[in-house]
């Protein structure tokens, strides 16, 4: 992945790394020759459930599909419809 453009400060991002779930925000995102995102993430459950402190992390587009990295799409249910949902997690690489 070259282009990260559609992501922004203060998008909601999930990703996996050795077994664990981890969710959180944008607070940069940074787009040159090696972009990348900084981020603020805790681990959680299967349920989003909260497992443990925020923490600062880095993750370069790179490892997006690796970490099987999703950003929160607001207003779009799962068949795009938006109806009844506030949005869903759409994998960022496939």
């Amino acid at each position: 992945m070259d282009n990260i453009d559609f992501l922004s400060e203060h998008d909601f991002i999930r990703y996996k790394q050795s077994g664990k779930i981890y969710e959180g925000y944008i607070t940069k995102v940074v787009n040159n020759d090696f972009p990348f995102i900084e981020c603020r993430v805790q681990e959680t459950n299967d349920f989003s459930e909260r497992m443990g402190s925020f923490f600062n992390g880095i993750i370069y587009a790179k490892s997006f599909k690796g970490l099987e990295v999703e950003w929160w799409f607001d207003g779009q249910g799962c068949d795009n419809s938006a109806i009844g949902v506030s949005g869903s997690w759409e994998l960022i690489c496939s």
